[in-house]
């Protein structure tokens, strides 16, 4: 009998599932994005990407994450917060980006991309502000050899018809 391996399936969000940023605390040195599936289907996570749409940064979810509904996913950066202050309710999974700073201090948008690189949800703060004439378009993210880069969805489509 020939051995079975596992393959991981890469997707975009499953019809019921309601993926959403929730919140995103850049408090000085403690920083984190929480993300929510508000709906009432499971969402594997794998092929994912939380961005930093001033700073350019990128965390690519783990193959295995698998975000049911209601779970909360905190992905942190910068320095963690005291012990004391991690005391929450609810489904909660914590993961740790980096220990340096990504979220810029005065400003900045998360938006965060399905397995196919299609915007699935945004979350700017302090507040939403336009920050230029392409602010507020919807993104897309395109990886490559190089890493990840985000582009206006109508950029990439002129690119794909330029490209035959």
């Amino acid at each position: 009998m020939p051995e079975r391996t596992s393959q991981v399936v890469r997707m975009g969000q499953l019809k019921g599932a309601k993926i959403k940023i929730k919140e995103v605390k850049n408090d000085g040195l403690h920083e984190y994005v929480a993300i929510v599936n508000r709906g009432t289907v499971t969402q594997p996570m794998s092929g994912w990407v939380l961005a930093s749409l001033r700073g350019q940064a990128f965390y690519p979810f783990a193959d295995d994450l698998i975000l049911e509904p209601e779970m909360i996913v905190k992905i942190q950066s910068g320095q963690l917060e005291p012990k004391a202050a991690q005391a929450e309710q609810g489904a909660l999974k914590k993961l740790l980006w980096t220990i340096g700073q990504v979220w810029n201090n005065h400003s900045d948008t998360a938006i965060l991309f399905d397995a196919n690189g299609v915007e699935v949800d945004r979350l700017s703060y302090p507040y939403e502000r336009v920050m230029g004439s392409s602010a507020n378009r919807r993104k897309i993210l395109i990886a490559g050899d190089g890493g990840f880069e985000i582009v206006n969805d109508s950029m990439s489509r002129s690119k794909k018809v330029t490209r035959k």
